[in-house]
């Protein structure tokens, strides 16, 4: 939908696609300034369509970004944003219109072009915070922040300790991953399954920045060939990040066993592309690449930093190396390209531990909880949403 969409819509309201809206369902204004490939798009995708799907409305303002076009083809609305005076009047009209009850707010990045919308709208807001705040993250003491939700314990802790954020702001709702969706193929018979009679495909997904650590799963991969261990070698995303890369490529020999690829809009059919996956990041994250892998029962190898050493348990689910360490993830990647039967093991276990403890349901249920728990707040202080602190 575009800025033109706006004038023409002859329908104002959230529409039920799924079933008939129920009294308890909530209507959702999610805001992310950028629908990019990353772990918190992701995250604002598998939300959005769940929710949707159990008969609450969810719509999306964004600035753009290529996951737009996803998000559509699901049925999920999106708002392009631009600051012009004309346009931006003319869509918080619109939103005006849609009535919306709260809006979540999906990272810290998004947290100051959020705000702009929950002023407007005179709206509570909720924000979600994937990493731990650095010194640059924006202040969370806005009197509509009605609820805070930290990704993981690490995360809370640090709002509350160094940021002075109250306790009772910060709710603890782990990532969850679309295990329907992200299911490993069945295999069709004995020997069936990526991998066989074929070279092997080692992956590493994510911005090309580097603190993903790129540079360091190519000078593994390096290493691995030195060995004569054969393998296919790919890195998938875009970034700032890789004209560097591509020279250091050039600089290892690598030319020829090394592709770059964007993403692509599937990941079901990302991840089916390899047979190991890499994530060699120089700092902790949500991990939404390790998780993502795993449900799609792949072996992963990653750094022993922040969220992955929660999410992987070392030579249970997929096996972890040392931050920065080329030599002890040369060692990882061969071992597992020459142990196919380790693979599958590893790839079955990781498979039943995200389904187990990361799966998306009880995730969602924790957000749609934490959204009627704000809403009853309000009804007991009789104010409406609309009418929330100016």
């Amino acid at each position: 939908m575009g800025p033109s969409d706006l004038g023409e819509r002859k329908e104002p309201g959230w529409r039920v696609r799924r079933r008939e809206r129920s009294e308890t369902a909530v209507r959702l204004l999610f805001v992310n300034e950028k629908l990019n490939y990353a772990g918190t798009s992701s995250y604002t995708l598998d939300l959005a369509a769940a929710l949707r799907e159990g008969g609450d409305e969810v719509r999306i303002c964004t600035r753009g970004g290529d996951l737009r076009r996803t998000f559509s083809e699901l049925g999920i609305e999106t708002y392009p944003v631009r600051f012009n005076p004309f346009s931006f009047r003319k869509l918080l009209q619109f939103l005006r219109e849609l009535r919306a009850e709260i809006i979540h707010i999906q990272n810290l990045r998004s947290a100051v072009f959020g705000r702009r919308f929950s002023r407007k709208l005179r709206l509570p807001y909720v924000v979600t915070v994937h990493r731990v705040p650095d010194a640059g993250a924006p202040r969370l003491d806005d009197p509509r922040l009605a609820g805070i939700i930290a990704v993981n314990e690490v995360i809370r802790e640090a709002l509350v300790n160094n940021l002075g954020v109250p306790k009772a702001l910060v709710r603890v709702i782990p990532r969850g991953v679309d295990t329907r969706l992200l299911a490993p193929e069945r295999e069709e018979g004995p020997g069936a399954g990526p991998g066989q009679d074929l070279i092997p495909v080692v992956g590493s997904i994510g911005s090309l920045a580097h603190v993903k650590g790129h540079h360091v799963f190519l000078g593994a991969a390096r290493r691995v060939l030195d060995r004569g261990v054969e393998a296919v070698f790919a890195v998938v995303g875009e970034g700032e990040e890789e004209p560097e890369l591509r020279r250091l490529v050039r600089e290892l020999g690598l030319q020829h066993h090394v592709t770059f690829s964007p993403h692509i809009p599937s990941r079901r059919e990302l991840y089916r592309s390899f047979d190991v996956i890499v994530v060699p990041t120089l700092r902790g994250g949500v991990g939404s690449t390790a998780l993502e892998a795993m449900s799609m029962g792949k072996p992963v190898i990653a750094t022993a930093v922040g969220e992955m050493l929660h999410i992987v348990q070392d030579g249970k689910t997929g096996l972890l190396v040392p931050e920065g360490d080329e030599e002890a993830l040369a060692d990882r990647i061969a071992e597992l390209l020459l142990k196919p039967e380790q693979r599958r093991f590893l790839g079955e276990t990781a498979r039943a531990r995200v389904v187990e403890g990361f799966s998306l349901t009880p995730r969602v249920k924790a957000t749609r909880e934490l959204y009627g728990e704000i809403l009853a707040k309000l009804a007991e202080q009789s104010l409406a949403p609309q009418a929330a602190v100016g």
